[in-house]
């Protein structure tokens, strides 16, 4: 008698144990535990069976937290449409269309014979329009419509926000968080700032020297790349903070740091990527080297004197039309073998990783993969506008996907109020 009460004993020590290493990693009791020590439940404390209970519930966001991330989720989303709109409108050659910035009477577009004819008449005193004395009015209201909606949505984004943040501090949900509204306020003031440098980003367009400097009729691609990322940052802020409300905190495993070290570095060379990716659109620079990929000019890359073309040297890794595409082909290059790093830094061969971390894993790889195919189908298709503006909101899926992976291995469970 005395040997089988040791043996349960020793079995439910064991059980105990086992049951604290299993809520810790994160995984489901019901899948590791054998069922030989079902029986030695009768054995263990109080303590352990509420400490079980606790640890089998999923963590659920407080109420304020879960309505401030959703709302911060529409917002992404809404700069994500924002992003769609002002690649379409860029690929169209429609940025140039709206001349005059008008914040409030500019959100209602023509809509009379004559107001049309008033702002078609308008627009033939700029440049572009010097550029295509043949167009109709027909084809004026069709790059019109694309401008006017860019801008319209962005402002709408702007009460989107601002309402929802006004009313949410007057109610006290950041009261336990100041840090937090401090935060929000600054994406409201990187809004602001987006939209001024979006018209700072037009007149470079509309200036008379642009067909002397440019030979076309464009928009400045230093100005562009600002506009562009200025946009993905502000996406990054919203996405990472409404991910931060919802995830609950993240238990320390084996290699966390190395995980960490990875995705950073995955998350740094992503974004010098999609800088270098509106340089190439602000100088067109994808029409280059269309037929014969993966090949430049007949070889890995092209010739020198292609390369560094201008003087200063610095000049052509901004304005030369080979080395910016090459430049863009080498950082995602870079960028797909970080994200191999952290493939492996975080495999399950080398130990064990949480499932929410490996999930989030293969998000990331899937969005590399697809935004890579996209990538070679934009230049072999010499940047057909639909795949152009699909590797564009690719670029913004793979951040998110990196973000998201962010906000689960650093995770803090963090509470407003």
């Amino acid at each position: 008698m005395q040997r089988v009460t040791a043996r349960y004993a020793i079995n439910a020590a064991a059980c105990i144990s086992a049951r604290r290493l299993s809520s810790r990693l994160g995984t489901c009791w019901s899948q590791r535990c054998p069922v030989r020590f079902t029986a030695t439940k009768a054995h263990l404390s109080a303590a352990d069976k509420a400490a079980d209970a606790t640890a089998a519930k999923p963590w659920v966001a407080p109420p304020h937290n879960r309505s401030v991330a959703h709302w911060l989720y529409i917002s992404a989303a809404c700069v994500g449409g924002v992003v769609w709109l002002g690649g379409v409108t860029r690929l169209t050659e429609s940025g140039l269309s709206l001349v005059e910035w008008k914040p409030i009477s500019g959100v209602r577009p023509p809509l009379t014979d004559e107001e049309w004819d008033r702002e078609f008449r308008h627009y033939q005193q700029f440049p572009e329009f010097q550029q295509k004395p043949t167009m109709t009015l027909k084809e004026f209201q069709f790059i019109f419509f694309w401008e006017w909606a860019h801008r319209v949505l962005a402002r709408s984004l702007g009460i989107l926000f601002g309402g929802p943040l006004i009313y949410y501090a007057r109610r006290g949900y950041f009261k336990g968080n100041g840090r937090f509204l401090t935060g929000l306020v600054g994406i409201l003031g990187l809004g602001c700032a987006q939209g001024f440098m979006g018209w700072y980003m037009v007149t470079s367009g509309l200036d008379s020297r642009v067909l002397k400097e440019r030979r076309k009729a464009t928009v400045s691609a230093y100005r562009l790349a600002a506009h562009l990322i200025l946009a993905f940052t502000i996406y990054s802020f919203m996405l990472r903070m409404g991910y931060g409300l919802k995830m609950p905190v993240m238990t320390p495993f084996p290699r966390m740091a190395k995980v960490q070290l990875w995705l950073r570095l995955s998350f740094a060379m992503m974004f010098v990527t999609a800088i270098s990716g509106a340089f190439v659109a602000g100088l067109d620079a994808g029409l280059l080297y269309n037929d014969d990929f993966p090949w430049m000019a007949g070889g890995v890359f092209p010739p020198a004197d292609h390369l560094f073309a201008l003087e200063p040297t610095w000049r052509n890794f901004f304005e030369n039309h080979s080395m910016v595409q090459t430049t863009h082909r080498v950082m995602a290059g870079a960028t797909f073998l970080t994200i191999a790093g952290l493939n492996v830094a975080a495999s399950r061969r080398r130990g064990f990783i949480p499932p929410p971390v490996f999930r989030s894993l293969m998000m990331v790889n899937t969005a590399l993969l697809i935004q890579v195919s996209l990538g070679m189908w934009t230049v072999m298709s010499a940047v057909y506008v639909p795949v152009a503006v699909s590797h564009q909101m690719g670029a913004l899926i793979l951040l998110t996907t990196l973000i998201r992976m962010c906000a689960v291995v650093g995770s803090r469970g963090l509470v407003l109020a």
